[in-house]
């Protein structure tokens, strides 16, 4: 029997449906958190972890539905046989205060009653009879009293919420329809002991090992950490609400032991009457005992089992920040490796670049070279990257596919126009400063670009260009055009052949004008003949074959008009015409100064030598 002693449960929340049926909430809501702990499941290493808290969570979840219905039960008996806690309650309210005060006339009452039936026991003759009235009028007043006391406990009950018996088993009524809307809770060991502890949680595909394998894996760790840290803060909170609901209940258990104590004390020295009556108070401070104990004990559990849950997730989240610490370090590893491949890669590049302009002297060839090397660091860079990722290359290989197809499609000019690039840039290819024609377009060139090539544009009749001041541009894959047309110089070479034509009276003596002739072209040719030799040794040595050495050369003819002498030389690509305008200025010289030689038409007609469309296209046309 509750004792009518105020304890500081009273003062919990414990004492009213609305707090229990509140904490029951609380403990729903933690253990509903246990979804999202299974969808960190990704190894079978975390399934223990998962089905130890899984258990314990479920066994944490059946002490609170225990707790709710011992508190149920313990606020059944205190508002049926006991107004101290609603009164404790009530005693700030107007209510509260007529209560307590009626309370006490009850008490007062009851007391006079038992002291008159007392004497009533004792009385004899017409004293019994007085008190035997008595006794009647103190039981009317005790039922008065009492009535008063149940109207206003009610009233009080309405305003407080203190359950009645009767809303005492709308309190556990409600405690079971908590309990049906939790599935898992009715499959726990406890109560079916062949249902399995945990369900089993799909497991997701591990991660790959390649570089972008280690980042995904690394923020789906710290995703997991982060989960952890709130399960565990939000187990902190549950175990703070446990132990605030708890408390009042043990500080009651243990004001209780003191007043057992002191009752054992005052037995010692008490008659018998008075030991009876402890006797009383004792029991009653014994159920009273035992009630809070039925009440508090589920909550005790729930701590350690709440402990328990804590140490587990903190193991978890401990396994977890070793598996980053590996994937941290293969991580490093693994960047570090690309690093100095990186490393090695552009060092030699810069190591071939600095011997290239070391050693290869020429212009054209270092220009080659260069553009090999870079070739080769972007090919070696691609393959780097490649190894690096490659495994994602598997699951992008059809898109990958479909989307090389459709680029190649959308951007065949271009590809073709690269493609060009390297057939320009190869063996007997063309550099910056080679006078070459395309599509009837002559030109020096400017710039062999990756996609198109620039040329200076020169106009003029035959060989006596001259710079128009215009710059045209071609694709490069001008070269792959069956009308693209396209001629250059011999390799290695830079110089063209011009013709001087001059026709004599038919009397002069052949030998003498051709000698004449001939020394003033090699005059002017001997300034060049080196540089002009040296370009058909290279010649020589890049086509393998042997060449005529290059010289002016005399031809004779006979026509109508007279004698016809042709010299054919050798001139400077780019001082075409100079060097015949000083040819022409020397060989009139030397007619001028030999009486026996003259012109029939007095003026000398010197041009470019014509190539031959037959062959000279395939002559002078670039090969890959």
């Amino acid at each position: 029997m509750p004792s009518a002693t105020a304890t500081p449960v009273a003062e919990s929340h414990a004492t009213s449906p609305q707090g229990v049926l509140s904490y029951l909430g609380d403990a729903i809501n933690w253990y509903r958190h246990l979804n999202v702990e299974a969808q960190l499941v990704d190894e079978p290493s975390e399934t223990l972890f998962y089905a130890e808290d899984r258990q314990t969570a479920t066994d944490i979840l059946s002490l609170a539905f225990e707790y709710a219905r011992k508190a149920a039960d313990f606020l059944a008996k205190s508002s049926g046989k006991n107004l101290t806690l609603t009164g404790a309650r009530a005693s700030d309210t107007a209510v509260g205060t007529k209560l307590a005060a009626i309370q006490q006339e009850l008490n007062q009452a009851q007391a006079r009653l038992k002291l008159l039936q007392a004497q009533l026991t004792r009385a004899r003759g017409k004293q019994r009879d007085v008190l035997a009235s008595q006794v009647v009028a103190a039981q009317g007043e005790v039922d008065l009293a009492q009535a008063r006391a149940d109207a206003l406990t009610s009233i009080i009950e309405y305003q407080t919420g203190t359950s009645s018996p009767e809303q005492s088993s709308g309190l556990h009524g409600q405690i079971d329809e908590l309990q049906k809307s939790i599935p898992e809770s009715e499959q726990s060991p406890q109560k079916n002991p062949g249902a399995p502890a945990t369900p089993a949680p799909a497991f997701k595909p591990a991660q790959s090992s390649g570089t972008t394998g280690f980042v995904f894996d690394l923020l789906a760790l710290r995703h997991k950490l982060d989960l952890l840290d709130q399960t565990l803060t939000q187990t902190s909170v549950f175990i703070s609400d446990v132990t605030r609901v708890r408390d009042p209940f043990l500080k009651s258990i243990q004001e209780l032991d003191s007043r057992g104590t002191e009752f054992a004390r005052s037995a010692t020295s008490a008659d018998a009457a008075t030991l009876r009556k402890r006797k009383k108070e004792f029991d009653a401070l014994i159920e009273e005992h035992k009630a809070l104990a039925a009440v508090a004990l589920p909550l005790s559990k729930q701590l350690l089992l709440l402990d328990a849950y804590s140490n587990n997730v903190e193991r978890w989240r401990d396994a977890i920040r070793l598996r980053m610490r590996q994937d941290i370090r293969s991580l490093s590893i693994r960047l570090a490796g690309i690093a100095l491949a990186f490393l090695l890669i552009f060092g030699l590049g810069l190591l071939w670049k600095s011997l290239t302009l070391k050693y290869v002297k020429d212009v054209r060839r270092r220009g080659q070279v260069l553009a090999a090397r870079r070739l080769v660091v972007g090919v070696l860079v691609v393959i780097v990257l490649l190894i690096t990722f490659s495994d994602q290359l598997g699951s992008f290989a059809t898109i990958l596919g479909f989307a090389a197809a459709g680029v190649a499609v959308a951007l065949q000019n271009v590809i073709l126009s690269i493609a060009g690039y390297f057939f320009l840039i190869g063996r007997f290819g063309i550099k910056a400063g080679d006078r070459v024609q395309i599509s009837g377009v002559t030109g020096d060139v400017i710039d062999v670009g990756l996609v198109k090539l620039s040329l200076m544009e020169l106009g003029g009749n035959g060989n006596h260009l001259q710079p128009t001041g215009r710059v045209v541009v071609f694709s490069n894959a001008v070269v792959f055009q069956p009308n693209g047309n396209f001629f250059k110089q011999a390799p290695g070479t830079s110089f063209v052949w011009n013709e001087i034509r001059l026709t004599l009276a038919p009397d002069c003596d052949y030998r003498l004008a051709e000698k004449r002739l001939t020394d003033a072209v090699d005059q002017v040719y001997a300034r060049y003949r080196e540089q002009v030799q040296g370009d058909y040794r290279h010649l020589e040595r890049d086509l393998n074959i042997i060449l005529d050495s290059p010289k002016p050369q005399s031809r004779l003819s006979l026509s109508s008009s007279g004698l016809e002498v042709i010299i054919r030389y050798p001139a400077e690509t780019r001082r075409a015409a100079q060097v015949a305008d000083e040819v022409a200025r020397r060989t009139l010289d030397a007619i001028a100064r030999e009486p026996a030689l003259r012109l029939v038409t007095g003026t000398a007609n010197i041009q470019a030598v014509p190539i031959p469309a037959s062959d000279g296209a395939a002559a002078e046309k670039e090969s890959a």
